[in-house]
């Protein structure tokens, strides 16, 4: 009687939790839709985006500068000729801008989202929108690798609620940048190889190997997550040649065969790779490098942004509790998994944690704090913690009591995330933009002058000054004029009420600065002794 009385009260025990849950992942998912599709226009669009809707564009980077460094005076809107698609250019030449200029660039997401703009629009929100319906595509594969390593729905739709509603994912999903895209196939990936190895089928291993394919053609980093994929089959069949280190092993190569045009392209123009990807080389201190490292982290489940209002003390508590979280997330999963589950979730983690890491610290770099880089750290982190809530909300070893302190625990963290979001959402910036904070002030500072020029110059340019020019005239009103300066020419028109001077090499600077007709006035402070952004004044 005892017997049948406990299982009764378990089954209204789960009843109710199973309602609890479906109401609380439907208002997830609703949230997680609206987050990635709102306000799409709305933040400064900064450096790397103007990039890309330069290459959709069709045109390259050197055709911009041979085209608008010519002496020129021309309307600022001129400049999005650069940032729209047009009849001059196809889908052949956005694949030839890239392999020429940016071969470290895979070009799906730019052939992608060219074909994209041309059936709903160029406008900075559309633009946006694709990377919004690939970061919404996540979810569901998401699901699907949950499902194949924990063989729970329940921990699915908890790493479906995370990914929902994580103010990182949402950050990117809401970027003109192939990094949403990147998230997609990692998770694809990794649960069409569970699937083969549970199969064992030709079918199942040639999807593996299209996504294969298609994770190379993504984002180059992909070769990463492919070796983590390797690794983990080689232990997993404690390295004997069996049935699915041979599938792994066929599809690795369909899949880099698929790949190897653009593997020559890359070999061929490897040299401007280099040019591009300098930054990262830039060193720091490593205090610096381990406080950024668990910032990072914590900003899968809560991000306030640089300016946050929040004490810091609360911000450093919350911060420690995410921490202890996430490590405690691990240690469950490496103690009560079996290794065919924790070894994946490790390999997902560690592989581009090992590789950067040591670099960084050795060598001097920033790679490993470069959130776009780490993408797969990122998502194994959210699948252990999603284990963890799911572990602990069903365990028959926990209490009634503590079982309910589990779940709020749970609607805490996704709270976090929701309230972060919210502050994310009306922002015009946020800390992936942070090379284009300055365009919002100048833009204002342009569009509230009495017929403005604007004047720079392609003496001395940068990836960042064409960037934020081409970025920055989407926020300019069409009144103003802009003129790039050519090379050993320094000419100043009279007719304008206002001339400003935009991120001008110092030749020009102290060119001007030995006319007697101006003095400059610097409205924004000097960097590497270019000036951002100032005004000339008549003596």
């Amino acid at each position: 009687m005892e017997s049948t009385e406990n299982r009764d009260r378990l089954n209204s025990q789960n009843t109710a939790l199973n309602k609890w849950l479906r109401f609380l992942i439907i208002v997830i998912l609703v949230m997680g839709i609206f987050f990635r599709f709102s306000n799409l226009g709305g933040k400064v669009y900064w450096i790397d985006e103007a990039y890309t809707s330069l290459r959709i564009s069709g045109y390259t980077e050197s055709e911009f500068i041979e085209q608008v460094a010519d002496g020129q005076i021309r309307e600022i809107q001129y400049l999005q000729k650069y940032q729209r698609i047009n009849s001059e250019k196809t889908v052949y030449d956005t694949v030839k801008g890239l392999a020429l200029e940016e071969p470290q660039l895979s070009p799906l997401y730019f052939i992608a989202t060219r074909f994209w703009v041309q059936l709903f629009g160029d406008s900075i929100a559309v633009t946006r929108s694709i990377s919004a319906v690939f970061s919404l595509l996540a979810l569901p594969c998401m699901y699907w690798l949950c499902l194949e390593l924990f063989e729970s729905s329940l921990t699915a739709w908890l790493g479906v609620s995370l990914l929902a509603v994580s103010p990182f994912q949402i950050v990117y999903a809401q970027e003109a940048r192939p990094y949403s895209l990147f998230v997609l196939v990692i998770l694809l990936s990794g649960a069409a190889l569970l699937r083969a190895m549970r199969l064992k089928t030709n079918s199942s291993w040639a999807i593996y190997a299209a996504t294969v394919a298609l994770g190379f053609y993504s984002h180059l980093l992909f070769a990463l997550v492919a070796l983590g994929h390797g690794i983990y089959v080689a232990i997993s069949e404690k390295l004997r040649f069996k049935k699915n280190i041979i599938g792994y092993l066929l599809a690795s190569i369909i899949g880099i065969i698929a790949f190897f045009p653009w593997i020559l392209v890359f070999i061929i123009n490897s040299q401007n790779v280099n040019q591009k990807t300098s930054w990262q080389s830039l060193k720091i201190p490593l205090p610096d490098l381990a406080v950024n490292w668990v910032y990072n982290i914590a900003k899968q489940f809560f991000d306030l942004g640089i300016d946050s209002n929040v004490p810091r003390l609360y911000s450093r508590l919350l911060l420690l509790l995410i921490l202890i979280i996430v490590a405690y997330s691990f240690y469950l999963l490496l103690k009560y998994t079996e290794q065919r589950v924790w070894l994946f979730v490790m390999t997902l983690t560690c592989v581009i944690v090992v590789i950067f890491l040591p670099a960084d610290i050795i060598f001097g770099g920033i790679r490993s704090l470069n959130t776009r880089y780490m993408i797969p750290c990122y998502l194994g982190i959210q699948i252990a913690v999603a284990y963890l809530f799911a572990s602990k909300i069903t365990s028959p070893q926990v209490t009634v009591q503590l079982q309910k302190l589990w779940r709020l625990g749970f609607a805490a963290v996704l709270s976090v995330g929701i309230i972060s979001c919210c502050i994310y959402l009306p922002a015009d910036t946020w800390w992936n933009k942070d090379r284009s904070y300055i365009n919002i002030p100048i833009a204002r500072t342009i569009n509230s002058a009495s017929r403005p020029l604007v004047i720079t110059d392609m003496w001395v340019y940068s990836v960042d000054k064409i960037g934020n020019l081409l970025g920055m005239s989407s926020l300019i009103n069409s009144p103003a004029k802009f003129l790039v300066l050519p090379p050993k020419i320094i000419e100043i028109p009279d007719n304008f009420n206002e001339i400003f001077l935009y991120d001008i090499s110092p030749t020009i600077k102290s060119e001007i600065e030995k006319n007697n007709r101006y003095t400059i006035e610097n409205i924004y402070p000097q960097t590497n002794q270019s000036m951002i952004f100032g005004k000339l004044v008549k003596k």
